[in-house]
């Protein structure tokens, strides 16, 4: 594994956890509308400063539907928030929820969590092509996916607790299959990985009120 390699993956890792330290530790989630212009913001500098890397891929999608595809993905955010925050009672679960905003069901999950998913497409989305760039191939690439991404969620046990942990590095692994492989084979497959991304946490904030 060559210098440049080791150096994307260190800065992506640096970057997100930078960011996520930021936003729960030092800004916190009760100020979300503060959260949302860090995260819009920092999502800028990162569009802007990348903006040769990223734009072979963002000029194969007509604007049109980038913002019908986005638009879906947030319509489907707040109706599922709003059925749950009308119509279902916050369960007593048997695991300690620990400022996991999807359980919470709080202003930083309604509001501010798809600008959190935007930021951390956009890491992914540049640490796949540059990983590419670099001769890595996509099966190398999904390896390493599988173990950073395995790892890094992992700590979601001492986190929250053990059966979040679990679900959320389950389900870190699963998407290291998919998302490396929608950014370099599919068209608009950096949307479509938003929008996973964003029906996975609406899909686990609906199963964690029915279910219990």
């Amino acid at each position: 594994m060559n210098n440049k390699i080791i150096k994307a993956i260190i800065l992506f890792i640096i970057a997100f956890g930078l960011t996520s330290l930021t936003m729960t530790q030092v800004i916190t989630m009760n100020r979300y509308i503060l959260n949302i212009f860090f995260l819009s913001i920092t999502s800028l500098f990162f569009i802007l400063y990348f903006k040769k890397t990223l734009t072979n891929l963002i000029s194969k999608t007509y604007k049109s539907e980038f913002i019908f595809l986005v638009g879906i993905s947030l319509i489907i955010h707040l109706i599922s928030s709003y059925f749950i925050l009308n119509y279902l009672n916050q369960p007593i679960w048997p695991f300690d929820s620990r400022g996991t905003s999807f359980l919470l069901m709080n202003n930083f999950y309604l509001w501010t969590k798809p600008f959190d998913v935007l930021l951390q497409q956009l890491l992914i989305v540049l640490l796949v092509i540059k990983l590419h760039q670099y001769k890595l191939t996509l099966k190398q690439i999904t390896l390493l996916f599988v173990l950073g991404f395995g790892a890094i969620h992992i700590f979601q046990i001492f986190k929250t607790d053990i059966i979040i942990g679990l679900a959320f590095t389950l389900g870190a692994i699963i998407s290291s299959f998919v998302y490396p492989y929608m950014i370099l084979k599919v068209r608009n497959g950096y949307i479509y990985n938003f929008m996973i991304h964003m029906g996975i946490y609406n899909i686990a904030a609906l199963l964690s009120y029915i279910l219990y």
